[in-house]
């Protein structure tokens, strides 16, 4: 029986760990999101509706060191909204975009996989948004 315990205990041991999901790739507006799923966003809402139908289209990049962000205009074209270097901290809960002559923005994450991205830029208590991956 002790030797049953200790190669399961090799076993689990030697199992390859999960590496963590990259930032690293394009990303696309999906929906909105809140913290409490007892209270969806309410789409009815004209604020809110307007909100999400402007970012609809809407894509992040993030490759070695630099983020990029566009929007898809009415007629499918894209357009540039930004672009300035970024650095994902060591916990890998938050995106910061360094800036110059001023504070950088520190957006939190709330989940990062393989094909998700949730992300706060509204430096919201309420509501996040989410993003697919395209790449």
């Amino acid at each position: 029986m002790k030797y049953l315990i200790f190669l399961s205990l090799l076993f689990f041991a030697c199992q390859p760990k999960e590496k963590d999901a990259s930032i690293e790739g394009k990303w696309e507006y999906v929906k909105m999101e809140t913290y409490n799923p007892a209270e969806p966003i309410n789409l009815q809402d004209s604020m809110v509706n307007v909100l999400h139908e402007s970012q609809k289209g809407m894509t992040f990049w993030f490759d070695n060191k630099n983020f990029k962000a566009t929007f898809k205009r009415p007629d499918g074209s894209t357009e540039p909204m930004g672009e300035q270097p970024y650095e994902l901290a060591k916990d890998r809960k938050t995106v910061i975009l360094n800036n110059t002559g001023r504070a950088d923005d520190k957006f939190p994450i709330i989940e990062l996989s393989d094909s998700i991205l949730k992300i706060n830029i509204f430096y919201s208590d309420k509501a996040y948004m989410v993003f697919k991956r395209m790449d």
